[in-house]
């Protein structure tokens, strides 16, 4: 928002506030001012520091006014949270501090201006200080469910995975919770980290848990299979493989490796009719799968070089460019063919693969969660392969 939009909306809020006030001051009890000095002088001359961008000095006129009056906590709420909105955290957190210190604040007030030192300090970074304070909201307040989604976000910053399953049951109580897969991904969490320390039962445990939380899960089905194979298992790791597959095929580029790997170890013979198997499908597919074949570097086996052919020939952009740079290479011989896709593979591994649906959030890797707006299962492929300017990608 540019700076003078902000300054508006700020004047605006605090103008109405103003108002407020004054004819608050009017029909009740006159406030305690300074000699000589009036509620709505008070208001406009706090106004007036921040039209003239003297932030500081405002907050001295609004916090002395919050020691003044009852009906100028409302304002004061407004302000930190502008402030905030404005990323001038430290002075959000002087407001609501200095309203939360209050010894006669009713418990209404008292609530909302934890809540709101809450998202200060959870803005700040400064998670251990947000933590305890939404975790003193009542279960009876309306608010409760804001401070689980916030507490749901910190811990899983914080990588608790524990406390973030028994936060997304207690949220899942109220409200509906904003990304219903989590829960199974913080039990693929924990089965990660059993996994590395090779507590082995241990993580089949949490994933059968993430089964029993989400069917066809594809995360839980590729976590099985690296199991399987480590237990020298290939034929469960390879159906394990195919049925992530089958239901989400965007995630081709990640199966793909682990699948020819099960194919490889039951039988380097098998490999090839097992892929064949794979390939047999619509061309819009076999295109997915020679992309994925390219950015895994798997594009030397003869039957995902085909779909690599498919790849050159349906998207819009590469079956413009490649004839143009390479000639006629498409009906050369393999060994071309694989040389053309190595060099693109470089070129892939560069450009955006995937978008995040809620946030916009690009990235050539793949993520369960988004590093952008934090949701999980949000990232998809893009549309086709996208030669982003250097400019564009930063």
């Amino acid at each position: 928002m540019p700076a003078a939009d902000g300054t508006f909306l700020v004047f605006l809020a605090l103008l109405i506030a103003a108002a407020a006030g004054f004819f608050a001051a009017r029909y009740t009890a006159k406030p305690r001012l300074p000699p000589g000095r009036t509620l709505n002088d008070e208001y406009f001359a706090g106004l007036n520091f921040l039209l003239n961008e003297e932030p500081d000095r405002a907050l001295e006129v609004f916090l002395r006014m919050a020691q003044i009056d009852d009906e100028t906590v409302e304002t004061h709420f407004a302000l930190g949270s502008l402030y905030r909105r404005r990323g001038e955290v430290d002075r959000s957190i002087r407001v609501h501090e200095s309203v939360l210190a209050r010894p006669d604040l009713n418990a209404e007030h008292r609530e909302h201006a934890m809540f709101a030192l809450a998202e200060d300090y959870f803005r700040a970074g400064v998670f251990d200080r947000a933590e305890e304070l939404f975790e003193r909201i009542p279960a009876t307040s309306a608010r409760q469910a804001a401070a689980l989604r916030y507490l749901l976000r910190i811990r899983e910053q914080q990588r608790e995975w524990e406390h973030a399953i028994e936060t997304h049951q207690r949220l899942a109580q109220r409200a509906a919770p904003e990304h219903p897969t989590a829960i199974a991904h913080y039990h693929c969490e924990r089965a990660e980290l059993a996994a590395a320390a090779g507590r082995v039962e241990e993580a089949r445990e949490h994933l059968r848990k993430a089964r029993a939380q989400q069917r066809m899960f594809p995360r839980g089905a590729l976590l099985r299979a690296r199991l399987a194979l480590a237990e020298g298992d290939a034929p469960l790791a390879a159906r394990l493989c195919r049925r992530a597959v089958e239901f989400h095929p965007h995630l081709l580029p990640i199966v793909l490796p682990p699948l020819v790997e099960a194919l490889r170890a039951q039988d380097v013979d098998a490999a090839e009719p097992g892929l064949r198997e794979l390939v047999r499908t619509t061309p819009e597919r076999r295109a997915q799968i020679g992309y994925a074949a390219i950015v895994t570097g798997l594009d030397s086996e003869p039957v995902l070089l085909e779909c690599v052919r498919d790849l050159l020939r349906e998207d819009a952009n590469l079956s413009d460019l490649v004839p143009a740079l390479a000639g006629d290479q498409l009906d050369r011989p393999g060994a071309d063919l694989t040389r053309l896709a190595r060099a693109l593979s470089r070129v892939f591994r560069r450009t955006q693969q995937y978008r995040c649906v809620d946030c916009g959030f690009a990235t050539a890797r793949h993520f369960w969660q988004c590093p952008g707006c934090r949701g999980w299962d949000t990232l998809a492929p893009v549309a086709s392969v996208e030669l982003a300017p250097m400019a564009r990608r930063r």
